[in-house]
């Protein structure tokens, strides 16, 4: 029996680590440094809850920095405490959460430089193993047209099967898991803060929508924490992750949005961009389309048989 049963009546696998030790060492030393801890072999899944046993495993970092400041054993006690009862909280309103070295933590977040350590989530786990997934995304103000066409996508896409990930923002986002849900499609929604909140406050409907569609809402984050400039980058490396490809519907040459190209670049996934029958250069969320197909390898997507093509290279590359 792990000790979030002992104490709250929570039931985990006997085989899982807490995830309450994961939650106190990356709130004691950041995820970075955590992160860390974990490829040099320093944390392991047999350390206890003790306090002594976590200052013994972070104290191993001044070998990597001895400037390095370890945590008195006064603040481990008060984190541990805090991660506890973060965890019981969170259970309490529907949300779960695993770690790195658990059996059911998506292989998709594993399988990155810049890893994730411990998510929490919302719905169906299940939509983050799936190989056919594509990210919808884009600016927050697209034109009318830029709204149908995140529509039309995520329609397509979820009626070919794949999931269909984004950040539940508002414009572009909002449209492809819109457009994914009017197919009854599964979506993945990538937050970030807490999922005690959804961001922004208006998508709220969209977000209980996702979860009776049998999809996910899914963030790096403990409930209470708040959107930050930070977290959107970090959410938005998420959403490339969990994608075998990346369609920006609108964007500007500067925007959240480039944050997910370069890092589908980064992690080779493939680039789509949409384009437009009629081009006004003076529409700043379409500059930054024109600029990824003129200075990037991104495909151009105008119609049903571009989708097509699209999801044909998309699907070829699961079996290499």
């Amino acid at each position: 029996m792990g000790l979030l049963e002992k104490l709250f009546g929570i039931k985990i696998k006997d085989e899982d680590m807490d995830n309450s030790l994961i939650l106190t060492i990356i709130d004691l030393i950041g995820k970075s440094k955590t992160n860390t801890l974990i490829e040099k072999g320093f944390l392991n899944e047999s350390l206890n809850l003790s306090q002594e046993d976590i200052q013994k495993c972070i104290s191993k970092y001044k070998e990597i920095d001895e400037n390095f400041e370890v945590p008195s054993l006064d603040k481990i006690k008060t984190t541990i405490e805090n991660s506890i009862n973060t965890l019981s909280e969170s259970y309490k309103l529907g949300i779960k959460s695993t770690n790195i070295f658990n059996d059911d933590f998506p292989t998709k977040l594993k399988n990155i430089k810049d890893k994730s350590i411990l998510i929490f989530y919302k719905g169906n786990l299940n939509c983050l193993y799936e190989d056919k997934s594509i990210a919808i995304i884009g600016t927050r103000t697209p034109t009318e047209r830029g709204k149908k066409i995140g529509e039309a996508l995520g329609e397509y896409y979820a009626k070919e099967g794949f999931i269909v990930v984004s950040g539940l923002a508002s414009g572009c986002d909002t449209y492809g898991h819109r457009g994914c849900l009017n197919m009854k499609g599964q979506t993945v929604a990538t937050l970030p803060c807490g999922l005690d909140k959804y961001y922004p406050p208006e998508n709220c409907d969209l977000g209980d929508e996702i979860l009776e569609n049998e999809g996910c809402l899914i963030s790096e984050y403990k409930i209470g924490t708040n959107p930050s400039k930070i977290r959107f980058i970090q959410r938005d490396r998420l959403q490339a992750a969990l994608s075998l490809g990346v369609v920006v519907v609108e964007c500007a040459i500067e925007c959240g949005t480039m944050h997910t190209v370069k890092f589908a670049q980064k992690y080779n996934k493939k680039l789509a961009v949409s384009l437009h029958d009629e081009v006004n250069l003076d529409i700043e969320t379409i500059k930054g389309n024109l600029y990824l197909i003129e200075n990037s390898d991104a495909i151009g997507l105008s119609n049903i048989e571009d989708y097509k093509k699209y999801k044909d290279i998309l699907i070829n590359n699961i079996s290499r």
